[in-house]
């Protein structure tokens, strides 16, 4: 997995499994951080099946970016419906 970081860990980019993924994170009301996932394939948006604007928040922006990319990974996983064994090589 390639992975970039913005400035500050603005954001992070990263190639997985012909996927881009970009993760961002934004500061809710109460000071906790949401990460905001994009992922695209070959230039094109790829829609996740995944709820909008839930939970969990985090307690840094940090937390939140890299709960994002695991969040990315289990979604485009299930997505394409990898099997257990490739996504959990410890199992």
């Amino acid at each position: 997995m390639d992975q970039t970081l913005g400035s500050d860990d603005e954001f992070r980019c990263y190639e997985y499994r012909g996927y881009n993924v970009t993760v961002s994170a934004e500061q809710g009301e109460r000071e906790q951080w949401l990460p905001n996932i994009e992922v695209t394939r070959e230039g094109q948006p790829v829609e996740l099946d995944a709820p909008e604007g839930t939970g969990p928040y985090w307690a840094t922006r940090r937390e939140a970016l890299q709960a994002g990319l695991e969040r990315a990974r289990y979604l485009l996983d299930k997505r394409d419906r990898t099997p257990l064994d490739l996504r959990n090589p410890a199992r």
